[in-house]
Formats: structure tokens, sequence, C-alpha cells
């Protein structure tokens, strides 16, 4: 029987793998970088992921998994579509913004080709329940009709853009400022 992985270690190569590939990028990462600024042995990396891509891979999927979490909150059911909306959008925009790390290595890599398909997959299933409440929200009258797609990739785009400006210090969110974004964002897909 395999030994079981510790998960404060794995945790600790996840954060190192994103702090390291959000440096230097994929071609640069090397193993024994992500051992030692994880902490653990490279031998001990090398039982836990055979290489790099088995590594880029596995931290994907959870991130992607974490993402889904951050929207698809049951505590951001609400009476109206509108209102859960709101906090599904709101739970994002604070995931990215308080984990902008994890939002940059995840578009770095979706379009990469070093993500496998399987994991591709795996990683959208954990947003089909998003979908389907954009398809209703379409159904219903409240948002635009478009390819979910192409509209979950437009208020993506939209929140990635506006951290990416705030970490690097380009603008400040000041105290209405997340609302302000919410309401462009909800005016560019409303019906």
């Amino acid at each position: 029987m395999p030994k079981l992985k510790d998960q404060n270690k794995v945790e600790a190569i996840h954060k190192a793998t994103i702090e390291l590939v959000t440096k230097t990028g994929f071609s640069g990462l090397k193993m024994a970088e992500v051992a030692k600024k994880s902490g653990v042995a490279t031998g001990t990396l090398y039982v836990y992921y055979k290489g790099k891509e088995e590594l880029i891979n596995d931290v994907y999927v959870i991130t992607k998994k974490e993402i889904a979490g951050a929207i698809i909150n049951p505590e951001y059911l609400k009476e109206t579509f509108y209102e859960t909306f709101k906090a599904m959008w709101y739970g994002y925009f604070g995931f990215c913004l308080k984990q902008p790390e994890k939002m940059l290595f995840v578009e770095q890599f979706i379009y990469s080709g070093y993500i496998s398909e399987t994991n591709i997959e795996t990683a959208d299933a954990y947003f089909e329940s998003l979908n389907q409440f954009l398809l209703e929200g379409q159904k219903q009258g409240n948002i635009k009709e478009m390819d979910v797609e192409i509209l979950k990739a437009h208020l993506q785009g939209s929140i990635h853009e506006i951290v990416k400006m705030i970490v690097k210090g380009h603008i400040e969110l000041r105290k209405d400022g997340m609302h302000t974004c919410f309401t462009l964002a909800w005016n560019s897909i409303k019906k």
C-alpha cells in the first residue's frame, strides 16, 4: 500500500509552486527550488510528484476547485438571481484580491498546453452548477443570452484585469470601488 501524502507538505509544495511559477514560468521552474521553498526534501517531492508537469497539473486542479468554492458557495444563495449573482461575483473578486498569485497561476496555465485535457475536464466539472445558474438566469430573462463560456470569460477577464491593476499599484480600490466594479459587470450582462 502506498504511503499517504502529508497534507501540510502538499499545501507547502503547492504554495511554493505557485509562487515560483508566477515568477519564472513553467520552463524556469526547478523541482529542487520547489523542494527548498516548500521545506521538503527533494526526494520527498519526487515521491509526491514524478515531475514538474504532474505537479503543475495537480496544483491547477486543486486551485480551480478552490476558485469554484469561492464562487459557488451555498451561503450565496439568495432570494433573487441578481442577489445570488452579486454574492458570487463578490466571492470571486474577493478570492482574486486576497490570492492574486492563484488567479495568475490559473490564468497562465489554462491555455498553455501543460495542463492535460483530463484535468481541464475535471476542473471544468467544478463549475457545472455555475453554468446551470447562468443558463437559468438567461431562461428567466435576467441576463443576456450568449454562450455561457463567453459570459464567464467576460466576467472573469474584467475581474482579473482590475485585480492586476490593484496589485501592481496602478489603481487603489476606494470604499465604493468594488461596488462600482460589480455594477459595471452587472450592467454589461443584464437584459
